[in-house]
């Protein structure tokens, strides 16, 4: 995929079927650019508390919280176990857990040793509870990086075909240049517009930029035929055959709660192919 241009790959790794195809999909990643394999997993204990003689009276039996701690020990060993077996016999692979955070919170802290942070999708027979859990959700607003999506199969991404999603706003442009490295990359780059909202001519105007860095970019608007711009951007990458979208993660935070602006939304939960997420 082109010159050297990421130095670490962060992968999830989870409780969920598809952990070892993420991992070996951001493995394939890290091969292709030269970069380093940095496997993350986080849990916390979670130790029921009940009050048999009323409220004044907390019950913390030793038992309880020696197989609570069990518990998350046994969580991260077997996730280890995932990353070691998918990783391979690469040598350029380092291992990160802790069995005292939360897992959102665990990979934020351990992206500032990246360049690109991969998660995956739930599957629909996911449980809920998936053990050492992060939902992209949890994180694409508040990592700092980019960050790549991997639906449930998906073991492994040319990057031949990538659509960036184009409308003018700051997350757009700051995910135009954070992408620089999978667009250089690329054999083919289409900016693409949705609606009357992107005008023709701010869509050549990205395709102009991508010029100077040497990235032949075709500029493309497609009409809006359910009113919603997600559809329209994952018309395109099907008609092009396209394996990776960009796009700016667009939202913001209340309550502690991250609120997605809706096609941020869509292509978190629809998209088939990988989506690479900057805000």
């Amino acid at each position: 995929m082109g010159e050297k241009k990421l130095s670490a790959v962060l992968v999830h790794v989870d409780g969920t079927k598809a952990a070892a195809g993420r991992v070996a999909f951001a493995g394939a990643l890290a091969d292709d650019f030269g970069a380093q394999l940095i496997g993350v997993a986080s849990g916390q204990m979670a130790i029921p508390v009940y009050a048999p003689f009323g409220e004044g009276f907390v019950s913390l039996q030793p038992e309880v919280v020696e197989a609570a701690r069990k518990q998350v020990t046994d969580q991260i060993t077997a996730a280890n176990a995932t990353f070691r077996a998918a990783a391979g016999t690469r040598s350029n692979v380092e291992w990160r857990a802790s069995e005292a955070n939360e897992p959102a919170g665990f990979l934020v802290e351990q992206a500032r040793a990246g360049d690109v942070v991969v998660v995956g999708r739930p599957a629909k027979d996911d449980a809920e509870d998936v053990m050492l859990g992060v939902a992209a959700s949890d994180i694409v607003l508040g990592v700092g990086r980019p960050v790549l999506v991997v639906p449930p199969g998906v073991e492994r991404m040319s990057g031949k075909r990538v659509v960036v999603a184009w409308k003018d706003t700051r997350e757009a442009r700051r995910a135009v240049i954070d992408a620089l490295p999978f667009l250089k990359a690329a054999e083919e780059v289409f900016i693409a517009g949705a609606g009357d909202e992107t005008p023709l001519a701010t869509v050549q105007d990205v395709a102009s930029y991508l010029a100077r860095y040497g990235i032949v970019a075709k500029p493309v608007v497609e009409a809006l035929t359910d009113g919603r711009p997600a559809t329209a951007l994952l018309r395109i990458a099907q008609r092009v055959n396209a394996d990776l979208i960009v796009t700016g993660a667009f939202g913001h935070s209340r309550m502690r709660q991250w609120v997605f602006g809706g096609v941020t939304r869509d292509l978190l939960d629809h998209a088939g192919i990988p989506v690479l997420f900057v805000h």
